[in-house]
């Protein structure tokens, strides 16, 4: 089995002109996770972000989440699919 990335490299993307390094944990997904309520998902998503990106590059992740619209739950996709590190789940018949 392939390890998840998560517990061995950071998630590097680059939003705009800017790049944003990422180190979430399975605390961190599991905090989104028991987070999320059927009426609140932006909210889960932006404290996951702002509290596994690098700390000098949150101030700049802060201003594009909170003037972009969409980009927040777009990122926290990209950034905990990337963070699984390609392991893919299959159903066997």
């Amino acid at each position: 089995m392939t390890k998840p990335v998560f517990t061995s490299k950071p998630v590097l993307l680059t939003v705009g002109a800017t790049d944003f390094e990422f180190t979430p944990t399975v605390q961190d997904a599991n905090n989104y996770t028991n987070d999320m309520m059927p009426n609140n998902k932006v909210a889960p998503a932006y404290t996951y972000l702002t509290r596994t990106v690098k700390a000098d590059q949150k101030d700049a992740l802060t201003e594009l989440l909170d003037t972009v619209p969409g980009l927040t739950i777009e990122l926290y996709a990209t950034v905990s699919n990337a963070s699984k590190g390609g392991i893919e789940i299959s159903l066997k018949k």
